[in-house]
């Protein structure tokens, strides 16, 4: 089953950090709250990499680290920003710095296993992606499931993947790749009223692509819908002509 690299997640969480530096100027000390001007330039760094400015960003994650060389939200921020640069070998010291010095920093490990995945680093990425579905107050857990769903899916395992899916979607009956995924072992089960039920939901949620169309036009020959057959492959033929599902329908003939 072929599956399409998922997009590394932008969002950076901050927190508050303990702690405060004193400055002095002539003869009066002032408190400089340290958590303030650390949140601040992470966030100044967060907007700033959402804007595609990799400049800006990094001069003030750099700061960031200046002020807290073991912050863990600067240090994956800019994993994400080296890995969106195509800098691969420092994205993952990042990554690496990031677990290193918060191990329960759940949002590090997530986008770690999003950049392993990208790398074809499957095995790996299912470490990742394990330990952040354990954390059972995350709120993009949902999509770490599903992630490591579409993992176990690239080394083979159809039990572990389908176990995944079923997760996201308990989680969230709106995850649209989980249920396309999960509507598709259900087809190749022959669980087919499950198969698309599934698809409907997922139909109702999502954009239509060259999978999603495929499995409509094999749930409609199922069911006998020959109006719904012959939607589907227009839709396939007219707007993937040139996705492997087209040739899977053009053999299927």
């Amino acid at each position: 089953m072929r599956t399409n690299p998922f997009l590394v997640t932008l969002f950076i969480s901050l927190v508050l950090l303990s702690g405060c530096v004193t400055e002095t100027t002539g003869v009066k000390k002032k408190e400089v709250n340290r958590e303030d001007v650390l949140e601040k330039l992470i966030n100044l760094g967060v907007g700033y990499l959402r804007q595609r400015d990799y400049s800006r960003a990094k001069e003030n994650l750099r700061k960031a680290l200046e002020i807290d060389p073991k912050s863990s939200f600067a240090h994956t921020t800019f994993g994400v920003l080296f890995q969106l640069e195509g800098e691969h070998r420092l994205a993952e010291e990042h990554f690496k710095n990031a677990i290193k010095y918060d191990s329960d920093f759940t949002q590090a490990r997530n986008n770690y296993g999003a950049f392993l995945f990208s790398r074809g680093r499957f095995a790996e990425a299912v470490t990742q992606l394990e330990a952040a579905s354990n954390d059972r107050f995350y709120p993009k857990r949902p999509q770490v499931f599903e992630n490591l769903g579409v993992s176990y899916l690239r080394l083979g395992d159809e039990t572990l993947a389908e176990n995944a899916f079923i997760r996201a979607v308990e989680l969230n009956f709106s995850q649209a790749r989980a249920l396309l995924e999960l509507a598709d072992i259900r087809f190749g089960q022959q669980n087919f009223t499950e198969s698309r039920r599934l698809y409907l939901r997922h139909e109702a949620l999502s954009q239509q692509s060259a999978r999603s169309v495929w499995l409509c036009v094999r749930l409609a020959r199922i069911f006998d819908n020959q109006d719904q057959e012959a939607s589907c492959s227009l839709v396939l033929k007219n707007i993937f002509p040139a996705s492997e599902e087209y040739k899977q329908y053009q053999n299927s003939r």
